[in-house]
């Protein structure tokens, strides 16, 4: 099955700030650097990434800045989580972007230790499917995860998804040697 093409360059965009009941999430932008330099250089919280390991300066950085290219290029992509009790305060991300292979998206997402446990993740991630299956660019988007993290694993079922047997990721997880660890799920659009 091939999904809704995404068109590069799109006139129809996400707005750039997204709230929920307890958060704020805003478009990344080049300020959020240090939120995404947490995140991926800390052992704990990148294990379970696709490299599996912290990333150096030089892959964050090359991370980070596909995040601000790819809103340019599908008016879609990542947010910066805030707790609307401390709105200044970067507590994780999340997002919905295209996978290596173009066809497909998944939602991504990722929270630092302290703000764990607290259901944000899930929260967020609710609202980024809402928000972007309301876009219409998509009538199915992708949670994949390495098999062994449970919490991920959990909250792509809370958040409805069901098994896959499409791996939007085929050739990078050959090429990492992933195939055999990542579990996919998706969820369909629900039309009104």
């Amino acid at each position: 099955m091939k999904l809704v093409q995404l068109q590069d360059n799109s006139q129809e965009t996400l707005k750039n700030t997204l709230t929920t009941q307890r958060l704020i999430l805003k478009r990344v932008t080049p300020e959020d650097y240090a939120i995404y330099q947490q995140i991926l250089s800390d052992k704990e919280l990148s294990k379970y990434l696709p490299k599996g390991r912290a990333y150096t300066p030089k892959e964050i950085n090359f991370h980070f800045n596909n995040r601000l290219q790819h809103w340019q290029k599908y008016g879609f992509g990542s947010y910066v989580i805030f707790a609307k009790d401390n709105p200044t305060l970067a507590i994780g991300y999340v997002g919905v972007e295209v996978c290596p292979n173009p066809n497909y998206s998944d939602i991504r997402y990722a929270m630092l230790p302290q703000a764990q446990g607290k259901g944000y993740v899930f929260e967020a991630s609710q609202k980024m499917l809402s928000a972007t299956f309301i876009l219409g660019k998509h009538q199915k988007i992708f949670g994949v995860s390495l098999a062994n993290n449970h919490a991920s694993v959990h909250l792509l079922k809370k958040l409805g998804m069901q098994p896959e047997t499409i791996n939007p990721y085929d050739e990078e997880s050959d090429k990492d040697g992933l195939d055999k660890e990542l579990v996919v799920f998706s969820i369909n659009k629900i039309e009104k």
